[in-house]
């Protein structure tokens, strides 16, 4: 894990951004950036607009049994950094784990030198840790406004519905579809919208 941490580092490094404030850092800021998901060249776009902001995103493999999705932790300079590793290739695991990351750096990368390294599976995302938990439920209602899944999501129950949804709230189908197969604890359902695939590919010249 520190030599991934190293590495993701030295890649962050590489970019050259402005300066990062967290005081232009706000959740109004994280939901633009989800909204992104609803175009196919979202993840870029998101990449692009996280670096506007001075804070590098960069893409790399996982090492072998560390099964991780993400992560953050700050430069040596005080930048946040996030790490994504594209370990499922999807698009739903894409966006939570963004989303995840973008909440620690919201919540917990201030208070302290921190660093979280995140397997957002469906059993690890099931966690005890209260920053990991802060960190899935703001991330949950930035990708979805719980008021508003907390009164539709029974009504949602077919694809077209989910697409429906989706398109109502501006975000992939994906993230919709993800959140119904994580609350229903079934991994099974609604397969053919997760985007499978469709998220390493915008990024083939990453290390």
């Amino acid at each position: 894990m520190e030599a991934w941490q190293a590495r993701t580092l030295e890649l962050a490094s590489e970019q050259e951004l402005p300066p990062y404030s967290h005081n232009n850092f706000t959740p109004e800021f994280i939901r633009d950036v989800v909204k992104l998901s609803s175009l196919s060249a979202g993840p870029v776009l998101a990449k692009e607009r996280l670096q506007k902001r001075g804070i590098p995103l960069v893409i790399l493999a996982h090492l072998p049994q560390t099964y991780l999705d993400g992560a953050c932790f700050k430069s040596p300079s005080g930048r946040p950094v996030i790490g994504m590793t594209l370990r499922h290739d999807r698009l739903d695991n894409f966006w939570f784990t963004l989303a995840h990351e973008l909440a620690h750096i919201y919540l917990h990368l201030e208070n302290g030198d921190v660093a979280f390294f995140d397997d957002t599976g469906p059993g690890a995302s099931r966690t005890c840790n209260p920053q990991e938990i802060e960190a899935n439920d703001l991330a949950a209602s930035l990708l979805i406004p719980e008021e508003t899944w907390n009164r539709e999501k029974h009504n949602i129950i077919s694809k077209r519905e989910i697409v429906a949804f989706a398109d109502q709230l501006g975000i992939s189908a994906a993230i919709v579809a993800g959140r119904l197969r994580w609350e229903a604890n079934n991994y099974n359902n609604f397969d053919e919208l997760l985007g499978h695939k469709a998220v390493r590919k915008l990024f083939t010249d990453e290390n």
